[in-house]
């Protein structure tokens, strides 16, 4: 048995997606009013963040976890390059940090299949 939600329900969450999205929008506005790195920083964490939360199902079609990939790769390459618009060694704590990263990706990702073998 499924249940349709009402009209007022479908009325009451579009106009809140709305909402959100133009608050949003007036936030990032803002903060690029008092600087352009400071509004895209906020544009940048948003999407890595979009793309750190958001998990497709292991079966999910190839493109979304491509997507995912490509969220994560622009809002932190966007976060790193304001970082260097505002002060060289921030920008260079993220690239470090992301060599951390991949290095503690390599360093502990394949011990699972090593015991298989």
């Amino acid at each position: 048995m499924t249940t349709q939600r009402s009209s007022w329900a479908l009325a009451r969450e579009a106009a809140g997606l709305f909402l959100t999205a133009f608050g949003l929008l007036g936030v990032l506005a803002a903060l690029g009013a008092l600087h352009w790195a400071a509004g895209l920083s906020a544009a940048a964490a948003g999407l890595l963040t979009t793309g750190i939360l958001l998990r497709p199902e292991p079966d999910a079609p190839r493109w979304a976890h491509a997507a995912r990939v490509a969220a994560c790769i622009a809002g932190y390459g966007g976060l790193t390059g304001c970082a260097f618009a505002l002060c060289a060694p921030l920008g260079w704590i993220g690239i470090s940090l992301a060599v951390v990263l991949a290095g503690l990706q390599l360093a502990t990702g394949e011990q699972k299949t090593e015991g298989a073998a």
